[in-house]
Protein backbone atom coordinates (compact mmCIF):
# COMPACT_ATOMS: atom_id res chain seq x y z
CA UNK A 1 0.00 0.00 0.00
CA UNK A 2 2.80 2.32 0.58
CA UNK A 3 3.87 1.99 -3.21
CA UNK A 4 0.41 3.58 -4.42
CA UNK A 5 0.60 6.26 -1.76
CA UNK A 6 4.08 7.72 -2.77
CA UNK A 7 3.19 7.69 -6.45
CA UNK A 8 0.06 9.37 -5.22
CA UNK A 9 2.07 11.57 -3.12
CA UNK A 10 4.69 12.37 -5.84
CA UNK A 11 2.27 13.09 -8.42
CA UNK A 12 -0.05 15.51 -6.00
CA UNK A 13 4.00 17.52 -5.17
CA UNK A 14 4.55 17.42 -9.23
CA UNK A 15 0.94 18.72 -9.73
CA UNK A 16 1.70 21.30 -7.22
CA UNK A 17 5.07 22.52 -8.28
CA UNK A 18 4.28 22.94 -11.89
CA UNK A 19 0.78 24.82 -10.53
CA UNK A 20 3.32 27.03 -8.35
CA UNK A 21 5.34 27.32 -11.40
CA UNK A 22 2.49 28.68 -13.52
CA UNK A 23 1.18 30.61 -10.60
CA UNK A 24 4.27 32.05 -9.83
CA UNK A 25 5.28 33.15 -13.24
CA UNK A 26 1.64 35.07 -13.66
CA UNK A 27 2.50 36.40 -10.67
CA UNK A 28 5.72 37.88 -12.32
CA UNK A 29 3.92 38.67 -15.50
CA UNK A 30 1.11 40.85 -13.17
CA UNK A 31 3.75 42.40 -11.47
CA UNK A 32 5.46 43.52 -14.72
CA UNK A 33 2.38 44.93 -15.65
CA UNK A 34 1.57 46.69 -13.26
CA UNK A 35 5.04 48.26 -12.85
CA UNK A 36 4.75 49.40 -16.74
CA UNK A 37 0.87 50.65 -15.84
CA UNK A 38 2.61 52.67 -12.94
CA UNK A 39 5.52 53.96 -15.17
CA UNK A 40 2.90 54.93 -18.27
CA UNK A 41 0.76 56.49 -15.24
CA UNK A 42 3.98 58.79 -14.47
CA UNK A 43 4.74 59.68 -18.30
CA UNK A 44 1.11 60.64 -18.62
CA UNK A 45 0.97 62.78 -15.89
CA UNK A 46 4.45 64.07 -16.82
CA UNK A 47 3.03 65.07 -20.57
CA UNK A 48 0.01 66.34 -18.70
CA UNK A 49 1.91 68.92 -17.55
CA UNK A 50 3.76 70.21 -20.04
CA UNK A 51 0.87 70.43 -21.75
CA UNK A 52 -0.56 72.78 -19.85
CA UNK A 53 2.86 74.56 -19.30
CA UNK A 54 2.61 75.15 -23.05
CA UNK A 55 -1.65 76.10 -23.15
CA UNK A 56 -0.39 78.54 -20.51
CA UNK A 57 2.99 79.71 -22.86
CA UNK A 58 1.35 79.67 -25.96
CA UNK A 59 -0.95 82.89 -25.17
CA UNK A 60 2.13 85.12 -24.30
CA UNK A 61 4.14 83.57 -27.30
CA UNK A 62 1.23 84.77 -29.61
CA UNK A 63 1.00 88.12 -28.02
CA UNK A 64 5.10 88.26 -29.02
CA UNK A 65 4.78 87.29 -31.92
CA UNK A 66 1.90 89.89 -32.40
CA UNK A 67 4.17 92.81 -30.75
CA UNK A 68 7.11 91.10 -33.35
CA UNK A 69 5.15 91.52 -36.57
CA UNK A 70 3.97 94.54 -35.52
CA UNK A 71 6.86 96.26 -34.53
CA UNK A 72 8.42 94.54 -38.34
CA UNK A 73 5.39 96.51 -40.31
CA UNK A 74 6.07 99.49 -38.78
CA UNK A 75 10.08 99.25 -39.47
CA UNK A 76 8.82 98.22 -43.56
CA UNK A 77 6.42 101.33 -43.57
CA UNK A 78 9.12 103.90 -42.22
CA UNK A 79 11.42 102.14 -45.32
CA UNK A 80 8.89 102.40 -48.05
CA UNK A 81 8.14 105.95 -46.73
CA UNK A 82 12.32 106.93 -46.94
CA UNK A 83 12.24 104.78 -50.39
CA UNK A 84 9.04 106.86 -51.93
CA UNK A 85 10.84 110.39 -51.26
CA UNK A 86 14.24 109.43 -52.33
CA UNK A 87 12.64 108.53 -55.09
CA UNK A 88 10.38 111.44 -55.94
CA UNK A 89 13.45 113.19 -55.52
CA UNK A 90 15.00 111.44 -57.83
CA UNK A 91 12.01 112.05 -60.52
CA UNK A 92 12.39 116.17 -59.50
CA UNK A 93 16.22 116.17 -60.02
CA UNK A 94 15.72 114.21 -63.19
CA UNK A 95 12.72 116.55 -64.19
CA UNK A 96 15.20 119.42 -63.19
CA UNK A 97 18.35 118.47 -65.22
CA UNK A 98 16.07 117.12 -68.50
CA UNK A 99 14.07 120.95 -68.23
CA UNK A 100 17.39 122.42 -67.83
CA UNK A 101 18.98 120.30 -70.61
CA UNK A 102 15.97 120.95 -73.01
CA UNK A 103 16.86 124.70 -72.35
CA UNK A 104 20.49 124.11 -73.60
CA UNK A 105 19.99 122.56 -76.17
CA UNK A 106 17.41 125.51 -77.30
CA UNK A 107 19.68 127.93 -76.48
CA UNK A 108 22.59 126.31 -78.71
CA UNK A 109 20.28 125.52 -81.42
CA UNK A 110 19.17 129.82 -81.04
Amino acid sequence: MEAPNYIILTLVSVLFGIARYFFKDLHRKFMQSEKKSEDLHDKVVKLEGKVERLDEKMPSEIANLEKVMDLKFEQFNKQFEELTKAIRHAERTMTNQAEAFVKLLQEVRK
